[in-house]
Order: C-alpha cells, then structure tokens, then sequence
C-alpha cells in the first residue's frame, strides 16, 4: 500500500462504488414503489391474489422484470467500479509518472550530479514543482561552479605573495644575497596582503552564509564621508587626483553598522583612486533619494568599464583578463564585500560606466 498509484486507484474505485450502491439502492427502491402502484392504477390484469396472505401481488412477467432490472444495475455497477479502476490508473499514472522521475533525479543531485533536469509536462501544480526543482538544480549547480572557481582563484591569490615571500626567505637563508631595508620591506608588504586577503575571505564567506552581524546604529553618514575622505587626502596629493565631497546639508541619519559602511566606503574610494590618472578627479556624493533612502555614490574620471563587463564587477576575483584589471582591489574581492555588505544593510548597490569616461557606482541606505 505504499504506492500511490494503488492508493488513487482504490480511492477511485471505493468512491465509485459508494456512489454506485447509494444509487442503485435508491432505484431499486423507488422503481419497485412506483411500478406497483403503476400495475395496480392503470393494468390490474397484472396484479394477482396471494392465496396465502391474500394480499395483491404482481405477477411473474412483472417480477421477472424487476429482477432482470436489478441484474442490470449490478452489471452497471461492475462496468462504472472497472472504468474507475482504470481511470484511477490513468490519472495516478500522470502525477506518480512525473514525481518518479522527480525522485530519481533528486537522488542523482544528492549524489552530485548537478546537471539533472527534469521534463516539464503540464502547466499544473506538478509542473510548477517540475520547474521549481530545474531551477533549485540549475541555482546549485551555479554555486557548485563559483565555488570551485573561488577555491582556484583563493588558490591563485595566495600562492603569489606566498612564493614572493619564500622566495626571498630562502635567498637570505643560504646567502644568495643580503636582506636590505627595502627588500624587507617588500616581503613585509605581501604579508600584509596575505592578512587582509585571508580576513577579507573570511567577512565574505560569513556574509554569504548569512552568518555576519551587524551592529546598526544611528550614525551621520555625511561625517562618515568626510573621515574616509580625510584618510585618502594625502595619497590624493602625491598622485595628483582631487577627491572631494558633495553632501547635502539635509542629510538625515541612517540605520547603519559603521564600521562595515566604512570599510564599504574606503573601498569604492580606493577603487576609484586606484584607476583615476593624476589632473583627475573623485567625487562622493551623498543625498537623499526619491524612495526616503540616502543615496551615495562615487564618481571618477578614470578609464571606465567595457559595457560587457559591468554585469561581473562585483564577482570575487574577477580579473582573469585585461579588462578585468579595471576593477579589481588589492585582494581581488573588495567590490564583492561592496555588495554583501550593503545588501546585508538593506541596501542596493549598481554601477554605472563606459569605456574611457569613467565609473559611478552607487549604493542606498535605510533611514534610521
């Protein structure tokens, strides 16, 4: 009984006979009444005296016709209880058929294969939850791709500064050359980005798990602004670029986690410094949008992004290419914590650009 086809087929044939007995009861019953009284009101040669009771019975062509009618209805019943069956079947076979092949696939993806789909047949609820598992296995298989992509690429940026610093490491050791303040200094500067790339791994892994906290409180986003832009002023000057603020003077405060936003701004800033030549210029904008959100963006006069690339600037590591090299951090995954961290805020995040005049990337912020 743990099939559902025998379960419908059953419940199928159970309803018809139900239905069945109700009326074959009910005719039986009501065609006797009435053939009686029809016998004994229009034909009383029909009706003949029981010589035992002396009651007015009909007669053997008559009660031949009520049996033969009886006989008739069980016949009925067979054919109507058989015809269920079968349509029970058929139809059980339409929804099992599809939940089968459902099963069978969803045991293939929990054993790893991500490829599996299944036939869309119907527009019904059973096709709905046919195209709700193509999609649950088309989103997996997405993130089973970005994930090994991630490892190779965690892979690729960790072994760059790592060989640098063996390297040099191992020319000290055996004497190869004699450790200088500068080559120090170098090997000192790729541990630094070791750490920040292995803590930048980190916030991103739990904010993309779901698992990163935020401390929100009510803060004045203009003042945010215009500490990170102070931090940037004498990098600005020794490349030449002019970083500046625009912030509207009714700026309200927002609902934030500072030191996220913070790390949010510093790195779109360093982003745009990072590809903006000297007699250029960087400008954070903050206003007040027309949804009552504070919109911030950061605009810059460097060399743009192709149109091709504007969907993938806020993927992790993406920089295979030469036009990729337009929009990577230093560890290859600030704008991707851009992303999670103002989304996490319930916020958005775009960018707006073109080849060779420059980027604008913006994001938005709740009120507090």
């Amino acid at each position: 009984m743990n099939s559902l086809s025998i379960k419908l087929s059953l419940l199928f044939a159970g309803l018809a006979l139900l239905s069945i007995g109700v009326l074959a009861i009910w005719i039986n019953q009501s065609m006797n009444t009435r053939f009686t009284n029809y016998c004994q009101q229009h034909n009383a040669t029909c009706m003949c005296q029981d010589s035992s009771t002396g009651m007015m019975t009909m007669g053997q062509d008559e009660q031949n016709f009520l049996e033969d009618s009886q006989k008739s209805l069980g016949v009925a019943a067979f054919v109507v209880v058989a015809i269920a069956i079968s349509l029970g079947f058929i139809v059980s076979s339409l929804v099992t058929g599809p939940m089968r092949q459902l099963a069978s696939s969803a045991q293939k993806v929990a054993a790893g294969d991500l490829t599996q789909r299944v036939r869309h047949r119907s527009d019904d609820e059973v096709g709905e939850v046919s195209d709700a598992f193509n999609s649950m296995a088309e989103q997996l298989e997405k993130k089973e791709k970005s994930r090994k992509q991630l490892l190779a690429d965690v892979a690729h940026e960790l072994r760059n500064p790592l060989s640098i610093v063996q390297g040099n490491l191992e020319a000290w050791l055996d004497g190869v050359i004699t450790p200088t303040p500068e080559q120090i200094a170098s090997v000192y500067d790729e541990t630094v980005l070791l750490n920040r790339l292995i803590t930048d791994l980190r916030e991103l892994s739990l904010a993309e798990a779901g698992q990163l906290k935020l401390n929100l409180e009510t803060a004045d986003l203009g003042a945010l602004i215009n500490a990170e832009i102070t931090v940037f002023q004498v990098r600005c000057q020794e490349k030449q670029v002019l970083l500046n603020a625009e912030i509207a003077d009714d700026l309200p405060a927002v609902s934030i986690d500072r030191d996220r936003i913070r790390q949010v701004l510093h790195n779109l800033i360093e982003n745009a410094l990072r590809f903006t030549s000297a007699q250029g210029n960087v400008t954070v904008r903050a206003e007040v949008s027309e949804n009552n959100r504070v919109l911030v963006s950061v605009s810059d006069s460097g060399s743009g992004i192709d149109s091709a690339d504007l969907p993938y600037v806020f993927d992790h590591f993406y920089k295979a290419d030469k036009s990729r090299q337009r929009i990577h951090g230093s560890a290859g995954i600030g704008l991707a914590l851009v992303k999670k961290y103002v989304e996490l805020h319930g916020g958005k995040v775009w960018v707006e650009s073109e080849a060779g005049k420059g980027s604008k990337f913006s994001f938005t912020m709740p009120l507090a």
